[in-house]
């Protein structure tokens, strides 16, 4: 692969909100009261609709993603005059992000808004999340992921019986860890870093000299308090709501990674709704999506001053040191124009943004 797969990029240091906190990745945790949306009890907005949603997630509903989703169920059962209900079910109350998804696909749930970290097991094309240095910044992000890239992906989707209605704010991640100061480069030499499920991830560490070891979200805190990895990435959301920072000496604003959110329904469900519902949820999902956005960069703000407030050693990479990180990606490019079918197409649909 060319190297101006990443020469393209741009060094921007503008930080991607923090949205859908608790990283959904299989998390759980903080305050798990249910809005107005229902809280999966069967409450009588839900007994006398038409039709009701099962919105499933694994966060916790003070997180911008949380709050997305009650925001979606209110607005729709208005919009709807009450045809449609919607019962939020947070928290990781019906299990992680993948098996949520099984349930779409069973008929058993209808929504979830999961973490793309998952999705390559259902569309392998979702992979291209993983890629390092992949948008320059948040306004970068925002455009891929209602561009032609988006579109490619959405395509992925329909063959799992999955439908995207759009793409929440996650937030660009960062690297935490016990060790040292991660300033360079050179400082991730010998660093065993935690990953999530996608071989891109453990590429990317060794790209950079430190190991991958794969650790579940749920057990991350334990793992990072008991040192069986020296440190983690994660956007800011997840760093504070989780208070990785309260087992982590040192923090680097790296922003190497971005974590999306697509908003998803299950593809059989969304047929069998009447035309003028199909619309309307369509509609309401737009409207949530930039309602989210919004949410997010308030409460990346929040995150930041929680951290500076912390016993956490902060540092920020420059641009120069970026390009470091960005040299040594290289490969992990190739890997994914290699391994995915259509990456390649993918990738140009990146570049020609």
């Amino acid at each position: 692969m060319k190297k101006w797969w990443m020469s393209s990029i741009a060094l921007g240091t503008v930080l991607v909100a923090g949205g859908c906190g608790l990283s959904s990745e299989e998390s759980s945790g903080g305050d798990s009261d249910s809005g107005s949306g229902g809280n999966g009890n069967g409450d009588s907005s839900s007994e006398d609709a038409e039709y009701v949603i099962e919105f499933a997630h694994v966060v916790s509903p003070s997180t911008a993603k949380g709050k997305a989703a009650e925001h979606f169920g209110e607005l729709l059962e208005e919009e709807t005059d009450g045809r449609m209900a919607v019962e939020i079910h947070p928290d990781s109350q019906l299990g992680s992000d993948r098996e949520i998804i099984e349930q779409m696909q069973s008929g058993t749930l209808q929504m979830n808004a999961p973490f793309t970290g998952v999705l390559p097991s259902f569309a392998p094309e979702f992979q291209v999340f993983d890629l390092p240095y992949l948008f320059s910044d948040r306004e970068d992000a925002k455009a891929q992921v209602n561009g032609e890239l988006a579109d490619k992906l959405n395509e992925s989707l329909q063959e799992a019986d999955l439908r995207a209605l759009g793409y929440w704010d996650g937030g660009f991640k960062h690297f935490t860890n016990s060790r040292r100061p991660i300033e360079s480069l050179e400082d991730m030499d010998g660093l065993s870093m935690r990953v999530s499920q996608s071989p891109l991830l453990e590429s990317q560490f060794e790209a950079w000299g430190a190991g991958g070891t794969s650790v579940d979200f749920s057990e991350l805190y334990p793992a990072l308090q008991q040192g069986t990895v020296d440190g983690q990435e994660n956007p800011l959301s997840n760093i504070v709501s989780q208070k990785f920072y309260e087992v982590q000496d040192y923090m680097t604003y790296s922003s190497h990674g971005y974590m999306s959110y697509p908003l998803l329904i299950s593809e059989q469900y969304f047929q069998e709704l009447p035309d003028d519902l199909q619309t309307t949820v369509e509609e309401v999902a737009q409207e949530t999506t930039e309602w989210q956005w919004e949410q997010s960069q308030k409460l990346e703000e929040e995150y930041s001053q929680t951290l500076e407030e912390a016993d956490i050693e902060i540092s920020e990479l420059t641009d120069e040191e970026k390009e470091e990180f960005i040299d040594a990606s290289e490969g992990v490019y190739d890997e994914y124009a290699e391994t995915v079918e259509g990456g390649e197409e993918i990738l140009d649909a990146v570049e020609g943004q």
